[in-house]
């Protein structure tokens, strides 16, 4: 089986979507299930030769204003296609509903391959954040559900990501795929947390939080701050540990010193 993956994203940006793209390719070329090519918008200096698929980066423009360390991607870019479209792709699974859902829509044209795809997160927030103008937010918003809508067959990774898909006027039918994970079941050895954790300030004994991700206020955020705060009010000892970036960092940063738990809360 030839399979095209399409997103907006792909490292070097991490975040949860690339990364959800990143270990499909990887597992289906690892595992002999499947030949695959990435189809992603391509980012100035960045190598793209050193994975065990091929990567397919085409011209992009950069978002700053709009999607700070992301790049906008040119979907009608012919030899991109071309490539993708000589692939002779059995199943093309989009993962984002802007470029790549056009570009799949155009390669689904070209090969007649069923195109897929994941609804990963609630992209009308982002869009608020970006567009202020609420007449044009709302024709962004019917040309994604648009997009979604030409698929052959739409995905959500959890039954709350189908319920606000369907909350912006998706109305056809959603299969829930959850994502998993690739860390190895069972505890790590203890000389190697030992090791990751000697330059920090994370005590044994002392109970530990962690978030990995994007740090943006829909994911919840704002209330982890005010359950640690209430932990600290009760004059519990803890770390909460915040890995990633995002534009809500500073704010949250700034609450974490209004309520006098900077020294238990880090990013």
């Amino acid at each position: 089986m030839n399979v095209v993956l399409l997103n907006d994203s792909f490292p070097p940006v991490i975040d949860g979507v690339a990364t959800a793209v990143t270990n499909y390719a990887s597992i289906l070329t690892e595992t002999g299930r499947a030949k695959v090519m990435v189809g992603t918008p391509r980012y100035p200096n960045v190598d793209y030769s050193g994975y065990p698929y091929e990567v397919v980066a085409y011209s992009s423009l950069d978002t700053p204003k709009i999607a700070a360390g992301y790049r906008a991607g040119n979907p009608i870019n012919f030899k991109a296609l071309s490539k993708l479209s000589k692939f002779q792709p059995d199943i093309i699974h989009v993962h984002c509903p802007a470029a790549s859902a056009i570009m799949g829509r155009i390669l689904r044209n070209e090969t007649h391959a069923p195109l897929i795809f994941t609804y990963h997160t609630k992209y009308d927030i982002d869009i608020a954040r970006a567009v202020k103008s609420e007449h044009i937010r709302e024709e962004v918003i019917k040309a994604m559900i648009a997009n979604i809508s030409a698929c052959d067959e739409v995905w959500t990774v959890s039954h709350g990501a189908g319920e606000n898909l369907r909350s912006l006027g998706y109305e056809g039918d959603i299969r829930v795929v959850s994502n998993g994970v690739d860390f190895a079941k069972g505890r790590v050895a203890a000389e190697d947390v030992a090791k990751a954790v000697k330059d920090f300030d994370l005590p044994e004994g002392v109970p530990m939080f962690l978030f990995v991700g994007r740090i943006i206020n829909y994911k919840g955020l704002p209330l982890i701050l005010d359950a640690m705060k209430k932990l600290s009010d009760k004059g519990m000892d803890y770390r909460m540990v915040f890995i990633g970036g995002g534009v809500n960092a500073e704010s949250l940063q700034q609450t974490t010193r209004e309520y006098a738990i900077s020294l238990d809360v880090r990013q």
